[in-house]
């Protein structure tokens, strides 16, 4: 099984959770305003770019426009960007607790 790191930043209005090691795991974010899904990015298991970060504006709007988990609409402060090793989750609040579910390897 090869290491995966999580790494989590809480302030007072958003959190950042960085996934290293994979992109295949699926993170659950509670904060006061409920829970929210976050899904690896889009195409995780194809060959990743040279860049460290994917374009922050990746993604698009969702369902009667609410903002996608793969990223959000132009300035949006939410959503999941790709990196060289794995990703990276922006959640809108602070997190109050957060699950790591992991997919078969």
């Amino acid at each position: 099984m090869d290491e995966i790191d999580i790494d989590a930043r809480v302030t007072d209005d958003r959190t950042v959770i960085d996934v290293t090691g994979t992109r295949d795991v699926a993170v659950v974010v509670r904060s006061d305003g409920g829970e929210r899904i976050y899904l690896p990015p889009e195409g995780f298991d194809e060959p990743v770019s040279e860049s460290p970060y994917t374009s922050p504006y990746q993604g698009g709007s969702g369902i009667d426009g609410e903002e996608s988990p793969y990223g959000g609409t132009s300035g949006s402060t939410r959503g999941v960007v790709e990196t060289v090793d794995g990703f990276r989750i922006t959640h809108p609040a602070a997190a109050t607790e957060f699950d790591v579910f992991r997919g078969d390897e």
